[in-house]
């Protein structure tokens, strides 16, 4: 009987380690006559969280006792206004050449969802005009790396953070790093306290319905705190401010590995900053797969 446990348990004890062993391949697997469509929403959360502050930045660029800075002013708030809550319908598609087309359009708002009061209305529909069309063009590899190079870093950061996967197979608890930049600083800020965090963790795997489920974990900060210093053409305005910025980005998502896609895709991002723009807000990126059609 003593052998008999003891072989259970060496068994038992080779097979957990071999498990922790595997790994696993995480690719985009879109069909050449494919559409992958997303529902994706990008919402402000914690509204009692939510303050965007543009006074410093106003008393830089303008002369605050006339007429066209309280313009300004409502500017501002309307633009803020139009980016609370977006509803975005994102497509991908592939390109037969090793590499998925990726796009995003905003979904057209009706009347009910228009917000603003007076001038500021107009100034709202306004923005919300500018937002119309495809938002968003890229492209990644079939592998998982960022393959158009050529987008902004905001562009590409959004791709990263959506569809960017690991390009090469994972185990259980491994790491990898995103192609994100979300801090960007010129000349004008001295840097006195930074700190960076960039990680998306393989945590799980789980076999559902005959498919065979990652489970992914985003961690990612990008802190930095220091002096930002009005260049020398704004006369008469703030020399020098304190400046720090904080963006973070937790979430969990689904990825079929059998077919190479989304289940889902939930995270939040906050972003504070203090100094010439205080902001300190929530934003929740959440996208849930539509349909599946043929071109």
């Amino acid at each position: 009987m003593k052998t008999i446990i003891t072989f259970l348990f060496t068994f038992m004890s080779l097979n957990c380690i071999g498990q922790n062993n595997q790994t696993y391949d995480l690719k985009w697997k879109i069909g050449k006559d494919e559409t992958l469509k997303y529902a994706t929403l990008i919402s402000e959360i914690d509204t009692f969280f939510f303050e965007t502050n543009y006074d410093n930045l106003i008393k830089i660029l303008t002369d605050s006792s006339n007429n066209e800075d309280v313009y300004k002013k409502n500017f501002f708030k309307a633009m803020n206004d139009a980016m609370k809550n977006q509803n975005y319908t994102t497509t991908l598609s592939n390109n037969n050449n090793g590499t998925v087309e990726i796009t995003m359009a905003m979904k057209p708002q009706t009347n009910e969802q228009e917000t603003g009061i007076g001038n500021n209305k107009e100034i709202t529909k306004m923005m919300q005009l500018m937002n119309t069309g495809i938002m968003l063009r890229g492209s990644v590899f079939e592998s998982g790396g960022i393959h158009s190079f050529w987008v902004k870093s905001s562009q590409k950061n959004i791709l990263s953070l959506f569809f960017e996967l690991p390009t090469k197979p994972v185990k259980i608890g491994e790491k990898w790093a995103l192609n994100v930049n979300f801090i960007t600083n010129d000349h004008n800020f001295k840097c006195d306290t930074s700190h960076l965090l960039n990680e998306v963790t393989l945590v799980e795997i789980q076999y559902k319905n005959n498919d065979t489920i990652a489970i992914l974990n985003y961690n990612l900060l990008e802190f930095v705190k220091g002096n930002f210093n009005t260049p020398a053409f704004f006369e008469n305005k703030i020399k020098e401010s304190e400046t720090m910025m904080s963006f973070s980005h937790q979430g969990i998502a689904e990825f079929s590995i059998n077919k190479g896609r989304w289940i889902y895709y939930d995270g939040t991002m906050h972003v504070k900053t203090t100094g010439i723009i205080t902001a300190n807000k929530k934003t929740k990126y959440t996208m849930i797969e539509e349909n599946n059609t043929k071109k």
